[in-house]
């Protein structure tokens, strides 16, 4: 018999998060199993070469905005999810999503990962994979991923 306490869903509050996140919530309810939503920062990549140095707190501050931003919108989504039933922690991290992802269930810990996926192809798959690929390899527990609705009937309009 499968049983579930803690699942971990990570959102970028996307479309395609919010598939998995309807997912996410079913099973948590059908489980009763407490739901983790996890986002994570993933800090802009710049470089300090040829930026003044009476810019740089004010790309700091940018950041900051951005992060309390994120922190907001998460809170705003854990309150939406508990309104539908389940028991939510809302966590924000900062750092490299799929390696943030991998240590937050390590941490909880959880018995099962959801995410949705977006589909990439191409020369970028190629080298750096998606975040949900590279979750699905290293978890250490079952990872459930959602792939999008509209990606589904675009394949089916192509097979017709």
């Amino acid at each position: 018999m499968i049983t579930l306490h803690r699942i971990l869903m990570a959102t970028d509050f996307s479309d395609y998060s919010n598939e998995a996140l309807e997912y996410a919530v079913q099973l948590a309810r059908g489980f009763g199993a407490d739901l983790y939503l996890l986002n994570v920062f993933e800090p802009p990549f710049f470089s300090h070469t040829g930026v003044s140095p009476g810019v740089r707190p004010e790309i700091h501050q940018w950041i900051k905005e951005v992060k309390e931003e994120e922190h907001h919108k998460l809170n705003k989504l854990a309150d939406r999810v508990r309104h539908q039933g389940p028991n939510v922690h809302a966590i924000l991290k900062e750092g490299t999503p799929f390696l943030e992802i991998l240590k937050t269930a390590g941490e909880i810990p959880a018995d099962l990962i959801v995410l949705g996926t977006h589909g990439r192809t191409g020369l970028g798959h190629v080298l750096m994979g998606s975040v949900a690929e590279r979750v699905v390899r290293k978890a250490a527990c079952p990872v459930f991923t959602v792939k999008p609705k509209a990606l589904g009937s675009k394949k089916e309009e192509k097979g017709s």
